[in-house]
């Protein structure tokens, strides 16, 4: 199983200073095998702009 990044869900999101939307989090960075790798910061907002222009370009 792939690294992943989780998001708890009861985690209060702040200000992302790249989009100003209160969409940034403290994520967890997990090995496949569940080991705790680290920690970061994801902003929801911008992952998902990301995503959909990741999408349009690739049409």
């Amino acid at each position: 199983m792939p690294n992943r990044v989780l998001i708890n869900r009861d985690s209060k999101p702040i200000p992302c200073e790249e989009c100003g939307l209160p969409a940034l989090h403290v994520a967890r960075l997990v090995a496949g095998d569940g080991t705790l790798l680290g920690r970061t910061m994801v902003c929801t907002a911008c992952r998902r702009h990301r995503s959909e222009a990741d999408a349009v370009a690739i049409r």
